[in-house]
């Protein structure tokens, strides 16, 4: 049965906030994990990433393994009309809280997309074909329409469809790796 992904997006973020928090770490820990043990992390030299948000997996241990790694490490920016860019983390960047409570860099030098091998993509939901809701603004949407590069994302346990039970937009963009702790254990 087809759910809309306001009901999905709502259930899924009820489910990870009742997460205890040890589950919530070992489970985004192992994500983690599986995601630089994979050939996709190790073969990418510039990596997209996002500042996670409080009931996301938490991305600033995988922020600080690819700097230790030497891969050059970018985040995004909210722009207006919907759109984004990717700010290469570095001398002169800052952050500060944008109106969606996220981090974003102030300062540095936007990343054209074709030079970051791998973006990070976050989200609601996803299912095993690569479908995923997002938070519902469309801000990766409209990006990777454009990106070549390789795409991931890593899905907590009540984040994982095996089926996409919602109904796909013609603007949706498939994530091209779903990592989930079935990949990993």
């Amino acid at each position: 049965m087809m759910q809309t992904k306001d009901v999905i997006r709502k259930n899924v973020i009820n489910a990870l906030d009742e997460m205890a928090p040890a589950d919530k770490a070992a489970d985004s820990q192992q994500l983690i994990d599986g995601l630089v043990g994979s050939s996709i992390w190790q073969d990418a030299k510039s990596i997209g990433l996002t500042m996670s948000a409080a009931v996301e997996l938490d991305t600033r241990p995988l922020i600080a393994q690819a700097l230790a790694a030497g891969k050059q490490v970018s985040v995004p920016k909210t722009l207006p009309h919907r759109q984004m860019t990717f700010i290469t983390l570095g001398a002169g960047v800052s952050f500060e809280t944008s109106a969606f409570g996220i981090q974003e860099p102030v300062g540095g030098q936007s990343i054209d997309p074709n030079q970051m091998d791998l973006i990070v993509v976050p989200g609601v939901a996803f299912a095993d074909d690569g479908s995923r809701i997002g938070f519902g603004a469309g801000y990766y949407d409209r990006y990777l329409a454009a990106f070549k590069g390789e795409t991931v994302s890593l899905a907590l346990s009540p984040q994982r469809f095996r089926k996409r039970t919602w109904t796909a937009d013609s603007f949706d963009i498939k994530i091209k790796q779903i990592i989930s702790l079935k990949e990993v254990n």
